[in-house]
């Protein structure tokens, strides 16, 4: 069982090793291009909203990319069944999950900013349309996106 549990930690911390070298990668160029959020002119006032639009668009990217290296990283394993799959592919698809949990922090830090924001505007009454509208206008981008990567790998993934 003790060696179970250090061979274990030792592939976690091979894992996590790999991933902190490999998190600098430059964006792959078959990747969907970029999503961009159009901050609309009746809200470019409220500096706080504005700030969360951008974040949203930078996290909606990252997630993205993420999603993408992910697809290409996994092809040979992620149409695997679980009982076909080899101790290197489970490692493999360990060290893809921490790099996927690392490198998608933007998104977590966008999403409790987002929340926050509306909550805060929420409790004091003052949230107004135009306001509702830009914050809708992430969650449209966000599913946009999300389309049109099932949309472009489909065709790769039972």
């Amino acid at each position: 069982m003790k060696q179970v549990a250090t061979t274990l930690f030792a592939v976690l911390f091979i894992t996590l090793l790999i991933s902190s070298c490999t998190s600098g990668r430059k964006r792959n160029s078959d990747f969907l291009p970029p999503v961009k959020i159009e901050i609309p002119d009746e809200i470019k006032g409220d500096k706080e909203l504005v700030d969360i639009v951008e974040s949203a668009e930078k996290a909606i990217n990252e997630f993205s990319d993420n999603i993408e290296q992910i697809a290409v990283d996994g092809k040979d394993i992620l149409n695997k069944n679980d009982e076909d799959l080899t101790l290197f592919d489970q490692m493999k698809m360990a060290k893809m999950a921490v790099e996927f949990i690392s490198n998608s922090t933007q998104m977590a830090t966008t999403l409790d900013k987002f929340d926050t924001y509306v909550k805060s505007k929420e409790s004091q009454g003052i949230i107004n349309d135009a306001q509702l509208k830009a914050l809708e206008q992430v969650a449209l981008k966000f599913s946009a996106r999300m389309d049109e990567i099932d949309a472009k790998y489909k065709k790769y993934y039972n």
